[in-house]
């Protein structure tokens, strides 16, 4: 969590950042950005807000300037330092799933390999027996 930028007349604002950026609102679902409109103290500012505002609004709100603010400092690079060790875990992850689908893929070969030599193991006898009966009729 991060908080806003605030003056002395303002309250901090306490908000939920993801690895990847996104802001998120009271609700836990991504903010959406919105421009303020002209009846606004700060007409054609971008904000946070909630996203189903305005029918079931948490009153989240937050200014993007004020976030931009946080980020562009010293919390911006711990958020990235997240997300690159989110990413470095995941691609861990990764190769070691590769690892073992490599493993069944090789596995499965050799079922596969096994059942193929056993179906031509009873083909072969199968015609060895059949020759071997035509062997006593000839």
């Amino acid at each position: 969590m991060s908080t806003s930028i605030s003056s002395p007349s303002r309250k901090p604002r306490i908000f939920k950042v993801a690895t990847d950026g996104k802001i998120y609102c009271n609700h836990d679902m991504v903010a959406i950005c919105r421009v303020a409109g002209n009846r606004s103290t700060r007409p054609s500012h971008a904000f946070y807000g909630c996203p189903l505002w305005p029918s079931m609004d948490c009153k989240f709100f937050i200014w993007k300037e004020d976030v931009d603010a946080i980020f562009a400092g010293h919390e911006y690079r711990k958020v990235l330092e997240l997300r690159n060790n989110a990413l470095e875990i995941k691609i861990a992850n990764l190769e070691v799933e590769k690892m073992m689908l490599e493993e069944e893929n090789k596995n499965l070969k050799l079922k596969m390999a096994k059942s193929t030599f056993v179906s031509k193991k009873y083909y072969i006898i199968c015609i060895v027996i059949v020759v071997y009966l035509l062997s006593f009729l000839y």
